[in-house]
């Protein structure tokens, strides 16, 4: 079956499954999961053995996406207000979820290396899945901001306590001495390199997205600088989440604050690409590993001591901090699901096991590691679900669709206008647009009723004609047009019009029977001011 025939089986069933679940009030990435099971490794189907490799792209893809996604959610004035309990929640919740799960692994295997490779492992919280409900409930506030903040902050700090305890275990199983140029210098180099892989390319894109003025530009500039991050990033072999998410940091922080364009085209247009992500993720999660020997017991506690451990850790923390009580009492249910780094971090440790002679131990984390992995894939989502519900954080997440579908256009249409007559000559048309800042104008005829539009472009050309002042009169040179609006029509309708005919001036007509002018629209007007009360909104949710 060839490549394009399954990716669209894939997407058509994933967003099948997604809509299954929804209408079960359950998260749809559970929807697009469980079709990749079905598809994928554990019945053998058109996803499995192989063919799954050859989607790897588009699953770095994904993640790019994601990670700039999340990193556009970091305002830094919002992260400055909030970043004394971010840090504090995020130290303690990674510390005792590291010491948990190395203390209850070790209690069980009797063996202190494999506590601390599986408590490394298990300190990191996927942004995928949780980015993704977050998104899908509309999530706002500062339950909602602190999640963000946390997993794209704890990855660094997991990769930091893995390359500490990767390093202590292999010391302890070949009675080495710890070197702690390769301990600390070299994930060090790492983090900062993916940084300022992000930070280059943000400014750049910055630079592009502010020179070019047309905004179907914006989804090629912005996929296309995605792509390079991701795939320098995996050149150099460094974090490429970690660097897509410090440019959509630094663009979003560049960016005005009002204009949110460049986001608001890529989340449309990756929606295709987050089922396709999720479903391969379904894909790849073999159940037949849950049953191997020592696995289930291990995989059990592993699960418990690690849920507990970052409720209580971030309960803690939110303490320590003094942060809000929805994020004490609910962050913890944020932070289930595990990191997809923790499987290919899993991966190295068993290259390096068996390089010294321990192959079996680093197939059992393997196992592990994925098993957990599968199982949290489908407890995190409804626990995400449930800590923004109770800490009341729903649908609250105010974009300009929201406030656009709230208006009639005779809430928000100009009144106080003159319009021209359709009599008035050019020196009587000028002082008409001595007193406004259009660049459109309506026309009335001698009854009053709306005939046209004019504009200054079309003013301009008439004073080429010499002595044409006195002569020429308004309706001369007025247009008619089909491009019009209704009082009480729906305002989405004004703007599907602005956007769809690229124009930026509507008339408002009383009703569908009358040709009455009663008002006009700026597009930039128009826009300027949902912008604002976008910010107005959001900023009462925060305070």
């Amino acid at each position: 079956m060839n490549i394009l025939l399954v990716i669209g089986i894939v997407i058509l069933l994933g967003a099948l499954g997604g809509r299954i679940f929804q209408k079960l009030r359950l998260p749809s990435v559970m929807g697009y999961i469980m079709i990749g099971v079905l598809l994928g490794e554990s019945f053998n189907g058109v996803l499995s053995g192989p063919n799954i490799e050859s989607f790897t792209p588009l699953l770095n893809l994904a993640l790019g996406i994601i990670g700039f996604m999340i990193g556009s959610e970091l305002n830094f004035d919002r992260f400055k207000r909030y970043s004394t309990s971010i840090y504090t929640i995020l130290f303690c919740e990674t510390i005792f979820t590291f010491c948990g799960i190395t203390l209850v692994v070790t209690l069980i295997t009797k063996h202190l290396y494999m506590g601390l490779i599986l408590g490394a492992l298990a300190s990191a919280t996927a942004p995928a899945a949780t980015y993704n409900v977050l998104g899908e409930y509309k999530a706002r506030g500062p339950l909602t901001m602190t999640t963000l903040s946390i997993v794209a902050l704890d990855d660094v700090l997991a990769l930091l306590i893995y390359a500490l305890a990767s390093t202590f275990a292999i010391a302890l199983v070949n009675h080495e001495t710890v070197s702690w140029v390769n301990t600390i210098a070299l994930p060090a180099y790492d983090i900062c390199l993916s940084v300022i892989i992000g930070a280059v390319s943000a400014v750049v894109l910055h630079k592009v997205v502010t020179i070019s003025k047309d905004p179907e530009r914006l989804l090629p500039f912005t996929l296309g600088t995605i792509i390079m991050v991701v795939g320098s990033s995996i050149y150099l072999e460094v974090d490429f989440i970690l660097a897509c998410m410090t440019l959509g940091a630094i663009v979003s922080n560049m960016q005005s604050s009002d204009n949110r364009e460049i986001f608001d085209t890529l989340k449309k247009f990756s929606y295709p690409i987050y089922i396709l992500f999720f479903v391969l993720v379904g894909a790849r999660l073999d159940m037949h590993i849950l049953i191997q020997r020592g696995v289930p017991i291990l995989a059990f506690f592993y699960i418990v001591t690690r849920s507990i451990c970052k409720m209580s850790g971030a309960f803690l923390g939110g303490k320590l901090s003094k942060a809000k009580d929805t994020v004490s009492k609910y962050l913890g249910f944020c932070l289930f699901d595990q990191a997809g780094v923790a499987v290919g971090l899993s991966i190295a440790i068993y290259n390096k096991f068996s390089s010294i002679g321990y192959e079996d131990t680093g197939i059992l984390i393997i196992n592990l590691v994925t098993a957990t992995t599968f199982l949290l894939q489908f407890i995190a989502p409804p626990m995400i679900k449930y800590g923004v519900k109770k800490a009341d954080e729903m649908y609250r997440n105010i974009t300009a669709e929201d406030i656009i579908g709230t208006y009639k256009i005779k809430d928000v249409m100009e009144q106080d206008f003159i319009p021209i007559k359709e009599s008035d000559n050019l020196h009587q048309i000028l002082e008409v647009m001595k007193r406004s800042d259009g660049y459109y104008f309506s026309v009335t005829g001698l009854n009053g009723q709306f005939i046209g539009v004019t504009s200054l472009g079309e003013i301009r050309e008439t004073f080429y004609e010499e002595q044409m002042d006195m002569l020429v009169v308004a309706g001369d040179i007025v247009s008619e047009t089909s491009d019009l609006v209704y009082a009480e029509s729906d305002l989405k309708t004004a703007v599907d019009i602005f956007r769809g005919r690229n124009i930026d001036y509507l008339p408002v007509l009383d009703n569908e029977t009358s040709r009455k002018l009663v008002g006009q629209l700026d597009n930039k007007k128009l826009m300027d001011r949902v912008s604002k009360e976008v910010i107005i909104r959001q900023q009462e949710l925060e305070s």
